[in-house]
């Protein structure tokens, strides 16, 4: 009785200090066990896509071998591809980030501050709408929501 009692005991603990043991994280804040997972699915669908070739076109096992080194090159390539083509994004985020402060710092010069205030109010949060704007994020668009403008003036009488 008293063995299974402190046996009790420490899978309690072992189970409190586990709970609170934080996941590690990589740069962008994934867990690993998230990545993990998500490769693993990745693979099966690679081992998937091979299977199904082999089944299609009746594939020799020699040719199992050269297909299967065809598609780990080519995704390869694209890897390489994406990861050229976040770098010119993140540049090109940057480059519009710099703009906007600039564009923000010449119209400090020309507006009042009670003007500056309300200027901030109706710019757009973010410089281009991509990823974190707008329309990222599963959004089908910008929609802006403004008051409808104001009637026209009555046009002149005519004589």
């Amino acid at each position: 009785m008293k063995r299974s009692l402190i046996l009790l005991a420490l899978v309690g603990v072992t189970s409190v200090a586990l709970a609170q043991t934080p996941t590690p994280q990589l740069a962008r804040g994934w867990p690993q066990s998230t990545i993990a997972a998500r490769m693993r699915r990745m693979h099966r669908m690679e081992q998937w896509r091979l299977h199904q070739l082999t089944v299609l076109l009746d594939l020799t096992v020699a040719q199992r071998q050269q297909v299967r080194a065809i598609l780990a090159e080519q995704h390869a390539a694209m890897r390489t591809s994406m990861q050229q083509m976040m770098r010119a994004m993140r540049a090109m985020r940057q480059a519009h980030m710099a703009a906007k402060r600039q564009m923000m710092a010449k119209m400090a010069h020309v507006l009042s501050a009670e003007q500056m205030a309300k200027f901030k109010v109706l710019a757009p949060p973010h410089p281009w709408f991509g990823m974190a704007g707008p329309m990222g994020r599963g959004r089908m668009g910008m929609r802006m929501h403004m008051a409808a403008p104001p009637p026209a003036p009555p046009a002149p009488p005519q004589s």
